[in-house]
């Protein structure tokens, strides 16, 4: 009885847990073309926006995303960071040994 209790207590926390996340990024995309226009018109909102049509790997169904501009421009700041960390690591990786026992 008591292995049951804790089995049924488990499964309760992992749906729970289940209902609780969401794709925060989503919350945009619900938005209409006009709501997303009055809101980057708007003077008081400095961060804008921007939907783009993406289409999601493994999946050939196109899809819209919107998310802020500040979002997208630190992605590609982390994604540029990330790039360069890359090529450091592989030209270092594959460079020749110099001095007096190099090849």
């Amino acid at each position: 009885m008591k292995n049951f209790l804790f089995i049924y207590f488990f499964v309760f926390c992992l749906t729970l847990v289940g209902c609780t996340t969401t794709n925060k990024s989503s919350s945009f995309d619900k938005l209409t073309n006009e709501q997303i226009e009055a809101y980057n018109n708007d003077p008081n909102n400095t961060d804008k926006i921007v939907c783009r049509t993406e289409t999601p790997i493994g999946s050939r169904v196109p899809k819209r995303v919107c998310r802020m501009e500040s979002v997208i421009n630190e992605r590609a700041r982390q994604d540029q960071q990330s790039v360069g960390t890359i090529q450091r690591t592989q030209t270092l990786g594959t460079m020749p040994e110099s001095g007096p026992g190099g090849r």
